[in-house]
């Protein structure tokens, strides 16, 4: 598990959000939820070690704008943007974060979380 232990998870969808997170509580992860970029930013502070965020996110600001600022306000935080409908390019996205297409698998969330932890670390 590495020490990516408190993940901010970020879905306007509740049955997806409540689906991620107790998937990411059975693996030992403690997840903690929010479904606006409002809420979440409210929520980005030291004890969050990785974030998992939908670009689309109904009213108010997306999950791009939410990933730029929690990697401004945390440099390094390891973040997993995901969407099954906008496709960001590498410039739409804060640097070091990775985008995951839905439907997506728990494993390649966890895999590029991980990658940009230990990117963080060498």
């Amino acid at each position: 598990m590495s020490n990516l232990s408190k993940i901010l998870v970020v879905e306007d969808s509740p049955l997806l959000l409540l689906d991620l997170c107790d998937q990411l509580e059975e693996m030992g992860y403690t997840p903690v939820s929010a479904t606006t970029a409002a809420t979440a930013a409210r929520l980005v502070d030291d004890t969050i070690t990785a974030m998992i965020t939908d670009i689309e996110l109904g009213l108010g600001p997306d999950g791009l704008a939410l990933a730029r600022l929690a990697a401004q306000a945390r440099p390094g935080l390891p973040i997993v943007v995901v969407s099954g409908g906008v496709i960001p390019t590498a410039a739409d996205l804060p640097s070091g974060a990775i985008f995951v297409p839905k439907p997506y698998s728990l494993d390649a969330v966890l895999a590029a979380l991980h990658s940009q932890k230990m990117a963080t670390a060498a």
